[in-house]
């Protein structure tokens, strides 16, 4: 709003300018006859002025929402990549766990304690605690295919399918082979992707000098 005032502003100014170049004056000389001819001209002039500045007053009106509607949806979609950057962070915590883990058994917790949100109200681990954090983790992964760059989503959709292997949704497990198998495809799978490298490129997307 105060872009468009201002706007009008300078252009009735300009016109002001304009219209003393051109040699228009205010004058008191009571001596002279009213022209009424000149008097219908200054008012054409000063209608024609004034729907000048209302066509400028609604172009600055128009381009201002637009300007706050383009910034809107930047924050928006910055919002939305930088939950996606904040879930692959995680997954490198919980790498190192998968790291130190030797049995099965304790592999959900593991990943339940890994994303674990501290905005969230402390629960000690249980199944459908973990389930729901499991399917959030999931599709928030997911999500980068649609926020980031194709080179991105390549190394993400890697580490979304070893943890489906590695991290079981049933409530039975996985033997102690499938474990280390499932553990060391995972592994692999964040060091050919390039874990690391991938956040730095997320970094660099989220632009986040241009909010």
């Amino acid at each position: 709003m105060f872009c468009c005032v201002f706007g009008s502003g300078l252009v009735f100014l300009f016109l002001i300018f304009l219209m003393y170049q051109m040699g228009f004056r205010i004058t008191y000389v009571p001596d002279l006859e009213n022209s009424w001819n000149a008097i219908s001209g200054t008012a054409s002039w000063v209608s024609v002025i004034v729907s000048v500045l209302g066509v400028i007053a609604s172009f600055l009106a128009v381009w201002y929402a637009i300007q706050i509607s383009d910034k809107q949806n930047k924050i928006a979609l910055f919002e939305k990549r930088y939950r996606v950057y904040r879930t692959l962070i995680s997954c490198d915590f919980f790498s190192a766990c998968v790291f130190v883990s030797k049995e099965p058994e304790g592999i959900k917790e593991f990943f339940y304690t890994s994303f674990y949100d501290a905005s969230e109200e402390p629960k000690t681990y249980q199944y459908k605690l973990f389930a729901f954090k499991y399917v959030q983790v999931t599709e928030t992964l997911a999500e980068s295919k649609f926020l980031f760059s194709e080179d991105i989503w390549k190394g993400v959709c890697k580490i979304i399918e070893s943890i489906q292997k590695l991290v079981p949704t049933g409530e039975k497990g996985m033997s102690k082979e499938e474990f280390d198998k499932a553990k060391q495809d995972y592994l692999d799978a964040v060091k050919s992707c390039e874990l690391k490298l991938i956040l730095k490129k997320m970094e660099q997307e989220l632009n986040l000098t241009e909010y």
